[in-house]
């Protein structure tokens, strides 16, 4: 039986989730580097910025911007590195790139739903919770160094699973108001069925990206296992939604 909480193997599960991280960060890299197309349009003045695309191009740049931090923390770092600020940096990053990437999903059936005024109540609540959730995880925690780095986040593991569950089910939320919204507009036809075939696909992955973090954490076998999965779900989660931008 495996002490998960002996101090050799938090170390050792502290060395796989550095990996796992840097591998996060080169896969999201490669697929940043070839659909960068939007803000090269808006860079060139091809496009005009729309709000509707701020959730979008700022929930792009904040992820990178997290996995470059939280591989660097996980490195090598210098003794005169404050890690709780820099980790409240992070936090700040990843968690708003949850919330801007929930965001610009929520923007359609927010738009759809633009003549019943409850539903749209409803979907501005739901948004709220999110983000309440999301600021709790990102102020409420400590650090723990590991190997010479600052190591890694220390949150309570009820939180993260609150916050991979809550945002798997605002998501679907917002998937299927979309998809049953198109579905009574006649001249949304086409666009019906091209979501309704993506759609299956898209809340698999997302029930995956979001079940697995969320069922580790709710493990809490040592706090470096808590959050194991918490980048790849994110990445994968990201990566998914490409085809409803």
């Amino acid at each position: 039986m495996v002490n998960w909480t002996d101090p050799d193997v938090i170390s050792q599960c502290s060395n796989i989730v550095e990996r796992i991280n840097f591998l996060c960060l080169g896969l999201y890299t490669w697929e940043y580097s070839r659909s960068w197309q939007i803000e090269f349009a808006l860079i060139c003045r091809r496009i005009q910025l729309r709000w509707p695309l701020l959730p979008y191009i700022t929930g792009r740049i904040l992820l990178l911007t997290s996995m470059v931090m939280i591989c660097w923390l996980s490195s090598l770092t210098s003794q005169s590195v404050d890690c709780h600020s820099a980790f409240l940096a992070f936090a700040f990053a990843g968690n708003a790139s949850i919330g801007c990437s929930s965001l610009n999903l929520m923007l359609r059936p927010f738009i759809i739903w633009r003549a019943f005024k409850y539903i749209r109540i409803f979907l501005v609540l739901a948004t709220i919770g999110h983000w309440i959730i999301l600021l709790r995880v990102m102020i409420d925690f400590s650090v723990l160094k590991v190997n010479g780095s600052c190591g890694f986040m220390v949150i309570e593991h009820t939180d993260i699973t609150a916050l991979f569950v809550y945002t798997m089910g605002y998501d679907i939320l917002a998937l299927a108001l979309t998809i049953i919204g198109l579905r009574n507009t006649p001249s949304s036809n086409a666009m019906w069925k091209m979501l309704r075939k993506q759609g299956i696909t898209y809340v698999l992955i997302t029930c995956l990206a979001n079940i697995i973090p969320s069922v580790v954490a709710s493990l809490n076998l040592n706090p470096a296992m808590n959050v194991v999965f918490a980048m790849p779900g994110l990445d994968l989660h990201m990566l998914s939604r490409s085809p409803f931008i």
